[in-house]
């Protein structure tokens, strides 16, 4: 039987990336906002950021010192560690800029994430780069379940693939389409150990 092969996001699924965002906002651009407030997933409108703010708020936000700050989610390694035991494929997905990788890895490894792989993946048609790799390009990666907050690709992989597809709840996915679509809302990393069945 082949391995399982688990996708994981990183951002408010592995790493506290927004609640750090917010404050990031508050210290360097005075902005008052609160993780719970933050129901739009498009940071600009979340955090009041103006045209001229947005581009140096998301420069500060792919620092490495910022990303390798981020608190990890209680419970995560525990479970990665538990999938990695036995013999799940742990598939790391985010959709930072591929930029990003070098400070993503070291934070994975520091925090003592088990993964097999890290990949980049232009989740929001962000990256000027006509190679990078689509949510499409996923379609046939043969994930059995994946963990994602971004309800957008939630929504996607829930039409696009066989996955068990849980979508870790957070203010800026409140209103899914993804649910509408088989996508099941989780709460927490105790409850994503609940829902999906073990191997074996």
């Amino acid at each position: 039987m082949p391995s399982l092969n688990y996708y994981v996001d990183v951002d408010d699924v592995l790493s506290e990336t927004t609640r750090a965002l917010a404050r990031l906002a508050n210290t360097r651009f005075g902005k008052a906002a609160s993780f719970e407030a933050m129901t739009v997933f498009d940071l600009s409108i979340s955090l009041g950021l103006d045209a001229d703010e947005f581009p140096g708020f998301m420069a500060a936000a792919h620092e490495p010192d910022f990303l390798l700050a981020l608190e990890p989610i209680h419970g995560a390694r525990e479970t990665l560690e538990d999938w990695r035991n036995r013999g799940i494929k742990i598939s790391v997905v985010t959709g930072r800029p591929p930029e990003c990788r070098e400070p993503t890895q070291q934070w994975l490894e520091v925090q003592g994430f088990p993964f097999d792989e890290l990949e980049f993946v232009d989740k929001y048609a962000r990256f000027d780069d006509p190679r990078a790799t689509t949510p499409a390009d996923l379609v046939d990666r043969g994930y059995h379940a994946v963990i994602e907050d971004a309800d957008s690709m939630a929504h996607y992989l829930a039409l696009h693939t066989d996955a068990q597809v849980l979508l870790f709840d957070r203010p800026w996915n409140r209103e899914s389409v993804a649910e509408a679509s088989g996508a099941q809302r989780v709460h927490d990393w105790a409850e994503i150990r609940r829902s999906i069945p073990s191997p074996g």
